[in-house]
């Protein structure tokens, strides 16, 4: 009502003071139960009263809540008086004239001094008139209803809150009382935080103190700011600040309780094929070898013999599928290795297996597979001299090479005699190690005795090898290798989760049984025979080969006994499937648990800003796609991307063809989970790049860095260089030769996200081990150094330390779960169970926001009378 202020106020109107309020609390203040209105709590009703009659605001604090344009407070969930006391100090510089407070609900619900919490108030309010400003408006409220001893507490703060307000405003001090008495239990639908009802009277009592103050003359101009404080330019929309590496708000307790599928533990099964093969040899020296020679699906045979000049060839039997070889020419591979020293495996993540030479001492040598084969004629291979230096302790019989993180690149490990297993990583994207990366002791040994028996290939397809031991009769123990979620350092990172596999239903025992004649170890091997993948998404498993030896006068008569493997499990994990994109267009982003097959289901995000005990972060879930009923197969969901693509504010679904150039389909989101397939809406774009084997290794990622409101495409090569093309609000698409330089860091480790909330996405690099997150800020379009965009570095070079890693780089995520437009550290805690915390991006102690909301209105709070002081 404007006649609350009479005439002489209406008259004033015009020349009424700034208004610079600092809402000062904890999760009450912050909008904790407000999430259905935007997650503002009282702030913005507050906030439009007061510029519906006139006056200037703008509300200040290190922390940012809600979606409101000027969303600063200083509040904290979970913090008591003396808590709130130390986070008020923070806020000092921004020179408020007004305070609002409500605190200390937390201290009577944990009984926490209560006698004495009117003195911890009293402290801070003294703290802010000595270091802000004597002629600070104090609105101090009391607390809501609570039930129980936190009621019982409540009672007798309030009663202390009301004297002391009394004493200090006979004092002559600029203090008034908001009573919350109006609020009822009723209106606490946690038995805390309030309804929109009892957010509205908070509204209206704080616009009652600071009505009583402009009355009393009390309010005066603010001071300047600190000129640390930043300020945000009149009606801008101004949210941009750099993150600062442990700044975060933790939201309270878990946001993913384990949502999602899996396939189990490795359960072996097979299926005996006979003899696939029967090669006559002059010898029996353990000669036999399989390797990828031509194709990731499919092992070929090869057979080692040297010849009277001391030089070495190997016979070649290429594998034609289903079962079937044809011999073709002999291999060279310009190298005189015996056999005890060989090993085929890929050290270059291209899908093929190149050759490796382990000396006496454990020096590794290796030769490249150029991929030059085909027909009759094998591929040829090229000398790159020494792959790893002999590490001290382990010997050519301790050293096994082995896939162990999954990325595609074989790593070096050692055998202790305990059978304990350490590697090291295999860092780098190009053909030879650029660096190598102690991961300490990965895998405990078992007791299994013979180190011999020690071996790791990729039993089921999953893309990293298993740890097998082979007895002296062909049985086979396994423990399949899983990624982890485990945060730890260089020396000791990169953790695995380890799963021991079974033979069918059993519960103990080996996966395979073996039962061949003693002596018959060397003559088992496991291959890609007939390579068949146990579920779509995943390479070919290894089935087991037994090479049957026979006299055959004076020859060696070899036949390949294949058991075709028919294995399930072990391969995919319950956090393989998360995806956050705002698929509902209210700004904050949705989780998406994504099917290996591409079909998605989706929690609504609740619009919660706390967790409090066991209640959800997300609401009910939806499935709101399958490919199958759209384009009639599966997708792979590496290749799914959630993003906007045509600017209306909800995510789009992307999908992005591996075997096209990654051309790109779209399924566009028409709202009610109706889609709008697209099959070539942009034909000019493409990337050579093909993606590797981890979830995150991927070609083409997409990202808003113009801040077009449209994504962008960006194609990224393995050393981390950036090209593609950008897209205008009108849909237009630009190429451009190159976004980033390389750095030095891995594609799979880069993530796109706002950090800085400047509408532009920008560059995180996550270190693999400890999750940490460095960014590079996006400044937008400019050529600087060779790039089109301009990617703001340290001083000195370097990308900013961000974000404080919770767990490994694979298990951290960016999404905006608080829909403030910046990225929130969201963290996987355990790839099994895929629960998961967060803490939000809060551009905490930096720019002040300003600005009035596009849909700003009168909110006619309810007249409030003030208690007399």
């Amino acid at each position: 009502d404007l006649d609350v202020f009479g005439p002489s106020e209406l008259d004033r109107r015009q020349n009424l003071p700034e208004l610079r309020i600092m809402p000062l609390g904890a999760s009450i203040v912050y909008g904790v139960g407000s999430e259905d209105f935007g997650g503002n709590g009282f702030r913005k009703l507050l906030r439009d009263q007061a510029r519906t009659f006139g006056y200037p605001v703008n509300m200040v604090g290190t922390k940012k809540g809600g979606i409101m344009k000027d969303n600063d407070c200083e509040a904290t969930s979970g913090y008591i008086v003396t808590e709130i006391h130390a986070e008020a100090r923070k806020s000092f510089k921004y020179k408020p004239n007004v305070v609002v407070i409500n605190a200390g609900t937390n201290d009577c619900v944990r009984s926490i001094d209560n006698a004495n919490q009117h003195h911890r108030l009293r402290a801070v309010i003294e703290d802010i008139w000595s270091n802000v400003s004597l002629d600070t408006v104090i609105i101090v409220s009391t607390l809501l209803p609570l039930g129980g001893v936190a009621g019982d507490n409540r009672n007798l703060v309030n009663g202390l809150y009301r004297q002391m307000v009394r004493d200090l405003a006979a004092q002559g001090r600029s203090i008034y009382l908001a009573d919350m008495d109006a609020i009822t239990q009723n209106e606490l639908p946690d038995g805390v935080h309030p309804a929109e009802s009892g957010f509205r009277k908070m509204a209206a009592s704080f616009w009652a103190g600071i009505q009583a103050a402009q009355r009393d003359g009390r309010i005066k101009a603010p001071l300047p700011m600190a000129p640390e404080a930043g300020s945000g330019s009149g009606d801008s929309d101004n949210n941009e600040c750099k993150k600062a590496a442990g700044g975060g708000i933790y939201a309270g307790g878990l946001t993913q309780r384990g949502s999602g599928e899996h396939d189990g533990t490795y359960k072996h099964a097979s299926e005996a094929m006979g003899v696939a093969l029967t090669v006559t040899s002059d010898f029996d020296r353990d000669q036999w070898f399989f390797a990828r020679l031509f194709r990731q699906d499919r092992d070929d045979l090869l057979g080692w013999f040297d010849q009277a000049d001391g030089s070495v060839r190997y016979g070649v039997w290429r594998n034609d599928g289903g079962g079937k070889f044809t011999k073709i020419n002999d291999l060279n591979v310009q190298d005189n290795c015996i056999p005890r020293g060989i090993a085929f495996i890929d050290i270059n993540a291209d899908g093929l297996d190149d050759f490796t030479c382990t000396g006496p001492d454990g020096t590794v040598f290796a030769s490249i597979n150029t991929g030059n084969g085909g027909g009759v004629n094998p591929p040829t291979f090229r000398n790159m001299g020494t792959w790893k230096r002999a590490v001290n302790g382990y010997a050519q019989d301790r050293v096994r090479l082995a896939d162990i993180d999954g990325d595609g690149r074989a790593d070096f490990c050692g055998l202790a005699g305990n059978g304990d297993t350490y590697c090291w990583r295999n860092g780098g994207t190009g053909d030879m190690p650029e660096y190598w990366q102690a991961l300490g002791r990965r895998f405990e040994g078992k007791g299994m005795g013979d180190l011999q028996g020690v071996r790791f290939e990729d039993i089921n397809g999953d893309g990293r090898d298993d740890w097998l031991w082979v007895d002296d009769n062909g049985q086979t123990t396994t423990w399949t290798n899983a990624r982890s979620c485990f945060r730890g350092k260089e020396g000791d990172g990169l953790n695995v989760a380890w799963r021991q596999g079974f033979n069918g239903e059993a519960t103990s025992g080996p996966t395979h049984p073996g039962g061949f004649p003693k002596g018959s170890r060397n003559r088992i091997h496991f291959a890609r025979i007939y390579g068949e993948p146990q579920a779509f998404g995943l390479l070919g498993r290894q089935d087991y080969v037994f090479m049957e030896h026979a006299k055959d006068g004076a020859k060696h008569k070899f036949s390949m006994l294949v058991f075709k493997n028919k294995g399930y499990g072990g391969t995919k994990l319950v956090a393989d499937g998360n995806k956050y994109a705002d698929m509902t267009g209210n700004g904050r982003d949705d989780y998406v648990w994504t099917h290996s097959t591409g079909v998605m289901t989706m929690f609504p995000n609740a619009g919660k800003n706390e967790i409090v005990g066991s209640e959800s972060f997300w609401g009910p879930s939806v499935k709101i796609f399958d490919p199958k009923t759209i384009v009639g197969r599966d997708l792979d969901r590496r290749d799914l991307h959630l993003v906007d693509w045509d600017g209306d504010g909800r995510a789009d679904i992307v999908w992005v063809n591996p075997d096209n150039q990654n051309r790109v389909s779209v399924f566009r989101n028409l709202g009610g989970w109706r889609w709008e397939h697209l099959a070539n809406p942009a034909p000019a774009l493409f990337c050579n790049q093909k993606r590797g084997l981890g979830i995150f290794d991927l070609a083409v990622q997409f990202a808003d860095i113009t801040g077009s409101g449209r994504a962008d495409y960006l194609c990224i090569e393995k050393n981390g260089r950036v090209s593609g093309w950008t897209q205008a609000s009108s849909g237009a698409w630009t190429y451009q030769d190159q976004i980033k330089s390389a750095k030095g860091h891995d594609r799979a480790n880069l993530r796109w996200a706002d950090v800085n909330g400047d509408g532009r996405a920008d560059t995180i690099w996550t270190e693999k081990f400890s999750g940490d997150g460095f960014v590079y800020y996006n400044l937008g379009r400019a050529d600087v150094g060779g790039s089109r965009f301009h990617w703001e570095t340290k001083p000195g070079g370097g990308p900013f330390h961000a974000f404080g890693g919770q767990r490994a780089g694979t298990c951290t995520y960016y999404p905006d779960l608080d829909g403030n437009r910046r990225a929130d550290l969201h963290c996987i805690m355990g790839t099994f169970n895929n629960q998961a915390e967060t803490w939000f991006n809060s551009c905490k102690g930096t720019v002040d926001a300003t600005g009035d909301d596009a849909n700003m209105s009168n909110p006619n709070l309810p007249s409030v009378s003030l208690p007399p002081t």
